[in-house]
């Protein structure tokens, strides 16, 4: 199960579920590009999906894996038809996807569903602030780093 999904109320639960599909992901598999219109979200069970910021200079940059503790669509949302990430499936697997509307419709209800979603949507911005961080740093010093998900590319903060 996903962690977010397993973590609503009652009350938001009844409402969501039956608008929930379980899809399966194969490896490498876009769930959405960068730049295109995205009306689904995703609520990864048992996938691994990698958001990566692509400028539009032919580079990517990766910014954070999620997992079954979080969700794939966040600018949808936030009232944003496009997302400036890309997410790609890393690891094949399961993920409950639903529309974009139905799941605005309960986040625009006052209560925990938007707290919840809030608060996972603000440490998804701590990691990826982190990950920016390490990967600064990882161009001027090649040295390894215990406190970020770069680990070989990220130097040590001691």
């Amino acid at each position: 199960m996903n962690l977010l999904l397993a973590s609503l109320n009652a009350a938001a639960r009844t409402r969501l579920f039956p608008h929930l599909v379980l899809v399966e992901l194969a490896a490498g598999e876009i769930v959405f590009a960068s730049g295109t219109q995205q009306v689904q979200v995703y609520f990864p069970v048992t996938a691994t999906i990698l958001l990566s910021y692509q400028p539009g200079n032919g580079t990517a940059t990766e910014i954070s894996l999620v997992g079954n503790e979080g969700v794939i669509g966040i600018p949808l949302f936030l009232q944003e038809k496009v997302s400036p990430c890309s997410a790609v499936v890393c690891d094949a697997g399961f993920a409950y996807q639903i529309s974009a509307a139905v799941l605005t419709g309960e986040l625009n209800r006052p209560g925990p569903a938007l707290r919840l979603i809030l608060a996972y949507a603000r440490g998804l911005s701590a990691q990826m602030a982190q990950t920016a961080h390490c990967d600064m740093h990882s161009i001027a010093v090649d040295r390894s780093c215990a406190t970020c998900s770069h680990a070989a590319r990220c130097p040590k903060t001691d």
